[in-house]
Formats: structure tokens, sequence, C-alpha cells
């Protein structure tokens, strides 16, 4: 929790825990406000994916939409910058392994939700004997490039 802290004031957002059950849902970040709100006495790991995912909102500058297609790609892609944030590819790989790709174990492993390993497993593209992490169009437009067993 410290790192997400600490890159929380990085970004200049503070974090504010709340009762937000009335909104249905577990955080939300305002990016005029430069706020981040946190609903108050989840889980750990639950916390942990929630800060995680409205940072990545705020590392994007991002602010709902009204297009229903427009805002789920805005959740999808926040799910997977908090994946990235908060797992190491070493220790996927150990929890993948270990586990033999059983994501409900692996999460409990890697101390995220599922939702969390699945974000990560979207962002993954194997080609060959290589693993891509969040690959994109065009030549070497890829975070990371490892080699696969």
């Amino acid at each position: 929790m410290e790192r997400l802290y600490d890159y929380a004031t990085e970004l200049g957002v503070q974090i504010e825990f709340a009762d937000l059950q009335y909104l249905k849902r577990s955080g939300d970040y305002c990016h005029e406000l430069r706020l981040i709100r946190i609903q108050d006495g989840m889980m750990p790991r639950k916390t942990r994916h929630t800060l995680g995912h409205e940072l990545g909102h705020a590392t994007h500058g991002d602010e709902p939409s009204v297009l229903p297609h427009i805002q789920k790609r805005l959740e999808d892609r926040a799910d997977e910058w908090a994946a990235h944030f908060l797992i190491e590819h070493d220790a996927f790989r150990e929890a993948e392994e270990r586990h033999s790709g059983h994501i409900p174990a692996m999460a409990v492993d890697l101390y995220v939700l599922e939702k969390t390993v699945r974000a990560y497993v979207r962002t993954l593209d194997r080609i060959g004997n290589a693993v891509y992490i969040s690959s994109k169009l065009g030549a070497g437009q890829w975070t990371e490039k490892v080699k696969a067993n």
C-alpha cells in the first residue's frame, strides 16, 4: 500500500476514505479536484485493487463518459494499469506455474483480486517463444518482451 500512497503523492492526488455505498461503487476519482475516494472498511486486497484502479484513472486523466462503451474502455484500462502496478511479472510467472494457471489461487498468492489477475492476463500476448506485455500495433510497440518456457 505504501507504494500506492507514494505514487498518489507523486501525482498530487489526495486519497480520502468515505462511505460510498449510496453510489454502489468501491471508489471514484475526480480529476478536477485531484481526489480519490475509497470505500471505507473494505478487505485489504479489495482496497489495494481499488486504489490501484483509481490511480490508473488519475494517471490517464480520465473523466467519466456518458457513453457506455467508452466508459467500459476506461474501466478496463484502469484495471490493466492497476494490474501492472500491483503485479511484478516474475511473481506472476511463479504464481501461474505454482497454481497451474488457477486464477483464484494466483490472486491470493499475488495479494490482488481475481479481476486484477484477469486484467493482467488480458495484456499478455504469446508469439512463438516470447510473451509480449501490453503489445500494440506496429513493430517494437510493447512494454516488455519476456522469453517463454
